[in-house]
């Protein structure tokens, strides 16, 4: 790898982002972390201040993203969410929902490493109220593991939800908020199943109805993490390539953090709901060495 890491270094400061680009693109990610590992003992300096010092535009956005362990990637995404006045609950929401807990566990740390700060605390200062409460939970507590659901123990829950919601004057958000970071995959599966047996009407429609906002959008994400990640995905890439210019970072995001994951699904659901081809729309939409890498990364097997 030492002649691969000369020419690396060659073509980052002569911002040849062809070469970059192509070099980049054979590696997977662990393998890209190894050079940047190999990149730092041989030239003393980390291969991501190269990147921020020689490459320019979305093309290094892209690129220090994929230079990036995940779990490093996600913190600096949530540090950047919470940074400034407001924060930027949907990056918040995203990261929290398809991530599973061993992951937060691991971006838990990376923050504190990183940031000297605790995200729990962080996300405490920059969120209220039950939204608030529910990813507080996500980020304490992992969810039952259970694969072997108790039909009766479900029923109940369904009636639950159901006095909770549909059945009263109001919600009663703390039930939801319960079950929904508690549960595992297959009891809220058959939660729904029941509550659709019994009141006509499936989960996400009660959320629909029942919730607004940010909490709204939780509740569904936390649902789509569960269950279909790829739709999500497709559905935020289109979002941020749809209508006039492009949501960059949110589109960088979605690529870097799927690319080795379900990215192939994505493609597919994404030709399923908007009957287009993803890369395709992609390209009519960046152009350079950014779209070049964008289309590499979603080609790679």
């Amino acid at each position: 790898m030492s002649g691969e890491l000369e020419h690396l270094e060659k073509s980052l400061k002569s911002k040849d982002e062809s070469t970059v680009r192509e070099i980049t693109l054979k590696h997977s990610n662990s393998e890209r972390l190894k050079l940047r590992k190999e990149y730092k003992s041989k030239y003393g300096e980390d291969i991501i201040n190269v990147i921020e010092k020689y490459m320019s535009s979305d093309f290094k956005v892209a690129l220090l993203a994929l230079y990036k362990e995940p779990s490093e990637y996600d913190a600096e995404l949530l540090y950047k969410a919470m940074k400034g006045i407001g924060s930027d609950k949907d990056v918040i929401t995203e990261i929290l929902c398809f991530r599973n807990f061993d992951t937060i566990n691991k971006i838990k740390e990376k923050f504190k490493e990183k940031y000297k700060k605790d995200l729990i605390s962080e996300i405490k200062s920059e969120t209220s109220g039950d939204y608030q409460k529910t990813v507080i939970l996500m980020l304490e507590h992992d969810r039952n593991k259970n694969n072997n659901p108790d039909l009766e123990k479900c029923k109940k829950i369904a009636e639950e939800l159901y006095n909770a919601g549909e059945n009263k004057f109001g919600t009663n958000e703390s039930v939801f908020i319960k079950y929904f970071t508690s549960l595992s995959a297959k009891e809220l599966q058959l939660v729904s199943k029941e509550y659709h047996k019994n009141y006509k009407k499936n989960i996400v429609q009660v959320i629909e109805n029942e919730f607004s906002g940010i909490l709204k959008n939780l509740f569904k994400n936390i649902l789509y993490g569960l269950y279909n990640p790829a739709e999500y995905y497709a559905r935020k890439i289109y979002e941020a390539i749809d209508g006039i210019g492009t949501a960059d970072e949110q589109l960088i995001r979605c690529i870097v953090t799927r690319c080795e994951i379900d990215i192939k699904l994505i493609k597919r659901y994404f030709k399923q709901i908007f009957k287009k081809d993803m890369v395709q729309r992609i390209k009519e939409d960046c152009s350079g060495e950014y779209q070049k890498l964008l289309e590499g990364i979603m080609s790679k097997k």
